[in-house]
């Protein structure tokens, strides 16, 4: 039961966390496959192998890190702890991640320190990105509360999206162009976003409150209990549809650097990204009003077909063109895809309410980690095509000699079907699976209602007529 508003202070405080949870995940999908093959010289399908271990090892830490936080029990709660503490070592791990090897001999070598470093990395960021995720759906037992400071933290993780995509590569262009050095890149991305992210999660730590009840029961760390949440249809519903859009936003924004620097050879990836983010976050006030009123699933996939049109205009401009009809392109792909980009965690809390419902106790944890798993085994999967690709495609990895190559017809067209072709398959699907999705708002409605009575009389103390909806609801989201 709720026992206090969430002052605003408090609000803003949990809402600036996510600028850890968008912003690091930005920065790292938009510039270490780059950064591990122009700047420490990998070939990309070795690079690419790199970051599929380490993000293949991160997904199995988060059904496990889930379940730990799900049954710890501090005079602190469950999650703050953790990203309280866990903050300190994201900063050590954002330390040792871009230390620059390309002066290394060995290609083993530096590869083999590229992912010690990265497998560090990934452990520490789950253990707090896991319980802040988890602490959405906690924050506040209102509903109209949590889906305001939801809408909020996305708003932050957005702009903190655009702030990690434009300002790393402007950092990369200047290193590039001789106008910093190694040395000035290396404090600039790593010190410098370090601190830039573990400032909001000590401020949760210390001074936001853990309000959903905890049960007695706690969660089994086993297999079975990791794969649980699966059992329920509207969350894997929002699974299909959360790796949909994060999968897309991984492969553009790991392939619209290559894109712009080697396909088009003109305009800027930083000017590319800062449109797309720029324009969802213009249509947050918009999405914000309607998610009231409209069902969820309709705001994911009613623009998806305009961001499909819009984005194979994009994979299809040819080089030599007006810049500007690029760009045009790509604001019209935003407008499509916000409502994609927005909904998923959204939706998250109700999604949790359903498996309460289903089995009594209220494993955010779980629901939490199973749900990043699958979208970081999918994720790793998706990148290392992105590297074979290139690979295979007869990409050339810049030298000292020759920092930005002539890259073969053969690699521009293998940048264009990696990017804009997984872009346009991911979200097509995406399209179908909104529409099949059966959480809608009444049920969800219906969901918290049942949820109320049950927490107030015990699950022996349901009426006739409210155990007969509480089946109803069960063949429809179970």
């Amino acid at each position: 039961m709720q026992t206090e508003k969430m002052k605003t202070g408090e609000k803003v405080i949990f809402a600036w966390g996510d600028v850890f949870g968008g912003g690091a995940q930005a920065l790292i999908s938009v510039l270490y496959l780059i950064f591990l093959t122009d700047i420490v010289g990998l070939d990309p399908a070795f690079a690419g192998a790199i970051v599929m271990v380490s993000k293949l090892w991160d997904a199995v830490c988060d059904p496990l890190v889930g379940a730990i936080t799900d049954n710890a029990r501090t005079k602190m709660g469950r999650r703050r702890p953790f990203i309280l503490f866990g903050s300190f070592a994201v900063l050590l791990g954002f330390l040792l991640l871009w230390i620059p090897t390309g002066g290394w001999q060995s290609d083993l070598a530096k590869g083999g320190f590229a992912l010690a470093t990265l497998l560090f990395y990934n452990t520490v960021d789950t253990f707090v990105a896991i319980p802040y995720s988890s602490l959405s759906a906690e924050i506040s037992t209102d509903i109209q509360e949590r889906n305001g400071v939801n809408i909020l933290r996305l708003v932050f993780s957005t702009i903190a999206s655009a702030v990690c995509t434009l300002v790393p590569t402007m950092i990369l262009d200047a290193y590039t162009a001789g106008s910093i050095s190694l040395s000035g890149f290396y404090l600039s991305i790593a010190l410098g976003f370090g601190i830039f992210f573990i400032i909001p999660l000590i401020l949760i730590g210390l001074f936001t409150k853990e309000r959903a009840a905890i049960t007695e029961t706690k969660t089994k760390i086993t297999v079975t209990a990791f794969v649980r949440p699966l059992r329920v249809k509207a969350f894997r519903g929002l699974v299909y549809m959360y790796l949909c859009q994060s999968i897309s936003m991984d492969i553009l924004g790991s392939g619209i650097i290559y894109f712009s620097k080697y396909v088009l050879q003109s305009g800027s990836s930083t000017v590319f990204l800062g449109i797309f983010i720029g324009v969802q976050v213009l249509m947050f006030p918009v999405i914000h009003k309607i998610v009231k009123t409209v069902d969820k699933k309709k705001i994911y996939y009613f623009g998806l077909p305009l961001a499909l049109v819009g984005f194979l205009g994009v994979g299809l401009y040819p080089a030599g063109w007006p810049i500007v009809g690029a760009y045009a392109l790509t604001a019209v792909t935003a407008i499509g895809f916000a409502g994609a980009q927005l909904i998923s965690w959204i939706i998250f809390p109700d999604a949790v309410d359903v498996g309460e419902l289903k089995d009594v106790d209220r494993a955010t944890g779980s629901y939490s980690g199973i749900m990043t798993f699958i979208r970081k085994i999918s994720a790793a999967i998706a990148i290392q095509i992105f590297g074979l690709m290139l690979s295979i495609s007869g990409y050339v990895t810049p030298t000292e000699a020759m920092p930005v190559p002539d890259q073969p017809l053969s690699a521009q067209i293998g940048i264009r079907i990696a990017m804009a072709g997984s872009f346009i398959l991911l979200m097509a699907v995406g399209w179908v699976v909104a529409r099949r999705f059966v959480l809608t708002n009444a049920r969800s409605e219906r969901v918290r209602n049942l949820l109320k009575i049950r927490n107030a009389v015990g699950p022996d103390g349901l009426s006739a007529v409210e155990k007969a909806e509480l089946a109803d609801l069960g063949k429809l989201l179970f």
